[in-house]
């Protein structure tokens, strides 16, 4: 599998997993409104979150994308968090379905998480033989 793979992967699941910890407890939850731009996952989500308070003390993060069969992708890497209206509407025009939760892409609740990943692999199946995919 490589990048373009990985990426048409996630957009034939559409929801993955973002586990987020801030090194005493760890969190996993279901995510949809995310999208690349160049080499960083970009995602949506509201201010104030559990997620966004753990990202805060431990700015790492890793999806994990998970087809029925078990065939999945994991992405981690460092994360930042922006609050920037024009990176809020390069998302919210990516990812229609942002209107839905945001009626504006400039209100404060509507918050950008990116990420940069240094660590991309895939299982085929569940045997877990993971195999490393490098970003173009």
């Amino acid at each position: 599998m490589n990048f373009e793979d990985v990426k048409k992967f996630m957009k034939d699941l559409g929801w993955g997993i973002l586990a987020t910890s801030d090194a005493a407890i760890v969190g996993a939850r279901p995510m949809s409104g995310w999208a690349w731009k160049q080499n960083e996952l970009w995602c949506a989500t509201g201010e104030p979150s559990d997620k966004l308070a753990q990202l805060r003390k431990v700015p790492y993060a890793e999806y994990c994308f998970c087809s029925a069969a078990g065939k999945h992708v994991r992405i981690a890497g460092p994360c930042t968090i922006s609050t920037d209206n024009d990176e809020k509407l390069w998302l919210y025009n990516a990812v229609p379905a942002l209107k839905a939760y945001f009626p504006d892409p400039a209100v404060p609740q509507y918050v950008v998480i990116k990420m940069t990943p240094d660590n991309i692999r895939c299982a085929e199946a569940t045997d877990l033989s993971y195999t490393q995919v490098k970003l173009k």
